[in-house]
This record gives C-alpha cells, structure tokens and sequence, in this order.
C-alpha cells in the first residue's frame, strides 16, 4: 500500500464509500454506511478535502498525505481482522502521522490485527504501537512489547539516552555497530533469529493462498463499476477534449486533403488511389482513435484494479463488462464524429450509417487489442512503444498500402487476425461497390473498382462473415485482456 492505488477522478468520501458499498455486507444500510464514512472522513483528518478529486500523474488532486490517508480509509471501512500497511505514514506531516496511528490503534483495540511498516515514527507515533520488530541484514535484533525494548537494551549494554527516541537509537544501533561486534562482544546477550540461514525444516508453508470473494452481487458491481466509470469519464476533461479534439481536427485535416475526392471520376488512375487512399486515412484515425486513450489511461487504472480485485471488492468480469458499456457509446459518438465532418467534406459515395458501422466495428476491436497490451504491460512508456509491434501489421495487411494478393502465400495467414481486414472489406465493399455512380460512370471506373475488391479478395456475397469476425475479434480480444489482467491479480495476492 505505499503507493496509493486510487481512481484519480473520484474523491475521498466516493473512494471510501465505494469501497465500503462492494465489501460490507449486504445486511448494512446505505443510511449506516454514510454515517461510517462520514466519521471516517473526520477521524482520518480529509473531511475539507473530501468531496474534492483525488488526482494523479496527470490530474490535480488532493495531497499526498491526503491520499495516502483515504488509502488507509479505503481499508479501515471494512472493519478487517487483518490489515497490511505499508509505511502508512510517509508524507504525513507529524501532526498527521500522530492521529492516523492512533485511529490505527482504536481499530485494532476492536480484534483487528494491524502489521505494519514504518518510517522514522516519532516517539508519539512509536509509544502508540503494541509490539514491535527490528531487522537488519536478515537477522531479527528485537522482537517484542514497544514499552519492555528501553530495558532490554539497557539490560544488554546499550541503554537509550535520556528523553531521546528509542526508534532513531536502535535503528542507529543497527547501523553504526557490526554483526560482529553485536554477536560477538557481548554474545548470548541477544535473542536474535538469522533468517538467512533458518533450517527448511522449522519453515511451515502453506501451500494454498486465502482468496476474498466479492460480498456484492454481479449486478451490484456492474452498476456500481459502470457508474464509476460513466464519471470518470465525465470529469477527465482532459482526456475527453483530447480524445474528441483530436478526431475532429484530424477530420477536419483529411477533410480539406482530401475535398470532394469521392466525386470525382474513379476514371484515372490518380483520383481513384486519391479515393482509396481517402478511405484508408479514415481507417486508420479509427484504427488508433480510440485504442489511443486505453493505452494511455489503462496503465494508470491496472493497479487500482488489482488492488481492489485482490480485496474482493468485485470480479474481473464486472470490470471488464463495465468498462465495456462505456467505452462502446464513446466509441461510437467518436466514430459518428469523425464520419460526419470527413463524409460530406471527401463526398463520399457509400452509406453513411454503413460506414459508421463498419469503422465503429474496427475501432472496438483496435480497443480490446489495446486493452490486451495495457494488462500486459504496466508502464505507459512500455506500452507505446510495444504498440507498433501489434498495430502496424494491422495497417500492412489491411490491403491499401499493397493487395494482399501481393502479399507472400506464407504470410497471408496474419490477415485473418487482424481486424483492419475485415473492416476495410466492409468498406470497400460499400463505397466501391461496383453499382455505385463513382464505379459504373465509366468502363475505366468499372475496372477500377472490380481489381480492388477482387486483388483484396472481397467477397460481396458473404459480407455476414466480416461482421461476425470483427465481433469474435472484439469478444475473443477482450475475453483474453480479462484473463490476463486477473491472472496477474490472483498473482500479487
């Protein structure tokens, strides 16, 4: 827990009451759960800051002690037996640090096992805690009550200075005097355990690791989730203008490029690769519209997922539908937003609604491609630089840049699985279809129109398969992002 897995856009009291929502049990009123989380706010100290964001790499947020406190809420609204915290009160001032260990020490005086990690702890933080253990180098230097370890080293030749921290003097003993001068200048005097050379024999090992299972139903936590989600994507403005920025001044772009290219004859052999490579453009921005803002953001959200997947809070397939509900209509509005500037500025001939489709189609596949690479991967700056490597053969056997009958026979497998294929298919057969006014105004337009469908090898007759394989695309890509990112969860519990 040293570093604070959160939802950046959500704020303290929606984390701690989202948290106490899925992981209490159901017998708890939502009334009683808003007044735990209320008394919470204020015993933790966050209760002026607790309807602002809590905030991130790329959000302004709360400060770090700040977050790190909802944190430990995070946790303490669940009433554990058990609680890990990792140094819980670095970037705590020591005001701070004083009230959030003594909050720690009222909940464990409720039978709630508390083990921590601590940094430096003053000796008002120090006194609060019951018992505590010294490690250096792999052995153990003490290991008992917080009030008997001033007599126990008084006892062994190393009293503690008056009015001095006991913390700062034993740690400094364990840096300033050797192993050997502890172990051997006054030997038998230290009651210490060497974890480096311990007998496997006195080493029990549990074979099995416990698992918390989600409190909430399935339907809870994919509403939940999905509101969550829905608001998040509502108040990262950033992300959103971005996201719609982008499409619109790259439509605007293509737009103008390419004006009125759909139009004009497909007779010479320069408006009619003007016209496919119109069509190619506008596959591509779809392409990597929207896998852009997963592989971007998703990295940001993997640990807090495997946080709170770990804890029980809810299941992955929860997750992943939820993120599924909202990231299809975004898509879709994208897609709509793209096609309404650049469908009437390139005068395109094919259907509107069908070449939205048909682009919406590639767009979610290119999303769960991009899902996969970001459960995959951790750190933002892996991930785009892995992203070529899975979305450059897409663009290759697409069939604009060369036909796939060019392509070598052994290769030609891989556009099976790229979705660019069967989305171009799509669109090809809609705006070059051969009864079209672009296609059939002349012989030459014809010719045209026929060798690009036919050297792509696109089969007019069984345009159902094409849909039907961008959805097992999306679905089987999707299904495999799920099982890799709780694969990775029930590994770090």
């Amino acid at each position: 827990m040293q570093d604070d897995a959160l939802l950046a856009t959500a704020t303290p009291r929606e984390a701690i009451a989202f948290s106490a929502n899925m992981r209490l049990p159901s017998s708890v009123t939502k009334d009683h759960i808003s007044k735990l989380v209320e008394k919470l706010l204020e015993d933790l100290g966050i209760l002026e800051c607790a309807d602002v964001m809590i905030g991130g790499a790329l959000i302004k947020g709360i400060s770090g002690g700040q977050r790190k406190r909802t944190s430990v809420g995070v946790e303490i609204i669940t009433d554990p037996d058990l609680l890990f915290l990792d140094e819980p009160t670095s970037g705590l001032d020591s005001f701070s640090a004083f009230n959030l260990v003594k909050l720690l020490k009222q909940v464990a005086s409720k039978n709630c096992a508390i083990l921590c990690t601590i940094h430096q702890p003053s000796s008002e933080v120090f006194f609060n805690f019951d018992r505590c253990i010294y490690f250096s180098q792999g052995r153990i230097y003490y290991q008992g009550k917080v009030d008997d370890i001033v007599g126990h080293y008084q006892n062994i030749g190393h009293p503690c200075p008056e009015n001095y921290n006991p913390s700062d003097f034993i740690m400094n003993l364990c840096q300033t005097e050797t192993k050997e001068e502890m172990f051997i200048a006054i030997p038998g005097k230290f009651k210490s355990t060497d974890l480096n050379n311990t007998s496997s024999d006195h080493l029990v090992v549990h074979s099995s690791t416990p698992k918390f299972h989600p409190e909430s139903s399935f339907l809870k936590q994919l509403w939940a989730l999905t509101y969550r989600e829905m608001i998040s994507n509502i108040r990262d403005t950033g992300a959103l203008m971005g996201r719609f920025g982008i499409t619109i001044m790259l439509s605007l772009i293509f737009g103008l490029i390419f004006l009125g290219v759909g139009a004009k004859s497909n007779e010479s052999d320069g408006d009619f690769n003007n016209h496919v490579g119109a069509i190619s453009m506008l596959m591509i921005l779809g392409l990597f519209g929207s896998a852009q803002s997963v592989m971007l953001n998703f990295p940001f959200e993997r640990p807090m997922f495997l946080r709170e997947f770990s804890t029980g809070t809810y299941g992955g397939l929860a997750y992943f539908v939820s993120k599924t509900a909202i990231e299809v209509p975004m898509t879709f509005l994208q897609t709509i937003v793209l096609y309404i500037i650049s469908y009437f500025m390139m005068s395109l001939q094919g259907n509107y609604i069908l070449l939205v489709l048909a682009t919406f189609g590639l767009s979610m596949v290119s999303n769960s491609l991009a899902m996969i690479l970001g459960c995959l991967v951790a750190d933002v700056k892996d991930v785009t630089e892995l992203a070529p490597l899975m979305y450059v053969p897409q663009i290759l056997f697409g069939g604009f840049f060369i036909r796939t009958n060019l392509i070598p026979v052994w290769l030609r497998w891989v556009q099976y699985i790229c979705g660019m294929k069967y989305g171009m298919n799509l669109v090809f057969m809609n705006e070059f279809r051969v009864s079209s006014d672009s296609c059939s105004a002349t012989p030459g337009a014809l010719k045209h129109c026929s060798d690009l469908l036919s050297s792509n090898s696109v089969d007019t007759e069984i345009f159902y398969v094409y849909i039907i394989v961008l959805v097992v695309l999306f679905a089987g890509f999707r299904i495999a992002a799920g099982f890799v990112l709780v694969q990775k969860a029930n590994a770090v519990v």
